[in-house]
């Protein structure tokens, strides 16, 4: 195996190895994000939830968007672009932030990026529980494909960490970075089939728009919560090669600059 194909497994294992500190660091984040909070950690279901609301009015009510129970079409997308979004923008300033402890604790600089995807992990999940009761009140029962849930996580985590792992390092040495990652994510918001389903768009332009690694996840959160149907195997298979590759290149790119960070923050 070569250097860089093991940098992925190492990253799980050094993962494994710092289990202890990756599980404090994790709490702290959750603890500093709900400090001030009255609601605390009801605002991981409220937020969403509030966002779905807004977006729904618009989109089916003004907009008018051809989608039954648009509601819950918008919602099962969210999940996975709300994880993806806040942990690409939280990370940027992971490695500055935590300068301080990576001079005094001798452990990997990737942690602090894959504390952030983990505790924004949580908040997935979490946010199930108003996406479950917004279908029970629409009444559309659970179907057995949402089983399927944990599994979309793997390639959806890997993404969002290889290339949260790239635009950290980059923040690093280039500031503009922030201002260019809130432009492109925005842009690639709206290049992601979150608030339309990829019917109402020319079979051409979808060709090039699923190249966004963002594409399918999001439709395959949207087809076990909404749909109620499994993602199809090949495009599934292809969705997580991509993804490894991503993740891959994050790690090969910020390890192979990690040793030049101290000079910079």
């Amino acid at each position: 195996m070569s250097a860089a194909l093991r940098a992925v497994p190492d990253f799980f294992y050094q993962a494994f190895l710092y289990r202890e500190y990756l599980k404090q660091s994790v709490l702290r984040d959750l603890r500093i994000k709900y400090k001030r909070s009255v609601l605390g950690y009801l605002w991981t279901m409220i937020h969403p939830l509030a966002m779905m609301a807004v977006l729904s009015i618009v989109f089916s009510h003004i907009v008018r968007i051809p989608v039954k129970d648009y509601a819950v079409f918008l919602f099962s997308a969210l999940l996975a672009w709300n994880y993806f979004g806040s942990t690409v923008m939280m990370s940027l300033h992971s490695i500055r932030q935590n300068a301080r402890i990576f001079s005094q604790v001798p452990v990997p600089k990737y942690l602090a990026i894959l504390s952030i995807s983990a505790s924004n992990m949580v908040n997935l999940i979490l946010a199930l529980v108003p996406l479950l009761i917004l279908m029970v009140i629409m009444g559309r029962p659970l179907p057995p494909s949402a089983l399927f849930f944990p599994v979309l996580l793997v390639p959806l985590f890997m993404v969002t960490v290889g290339l949260s792992l790239i635009l950290a390092a980059s923040n690093v040495f280039y500031d503009d970075t922030y201002h260019l990652t809130e432009v492109g994510l925005q842009a690639l918001y709206f290049m992601t089939p979150v608030l339309y389903h990829r019917d109402l768009l020319p079979a051409e332009l979808v060709r090039y728009l699923v190249l966004n690694p963002l594409f399918c996840q999001v439709e395959f959160f949207r087809s076990i919560f909404y749909d109620g149907v499994l993602p199809d195997a090949q495009n599934f298979a292809l969705s997580f090669a991509g993804s490894f590759l991503i993740l891959l290149l994050g790690l090969t790119i910020f390890r192979r600059t990690e040793d030049k960070f101290m000079y910079f923050v």
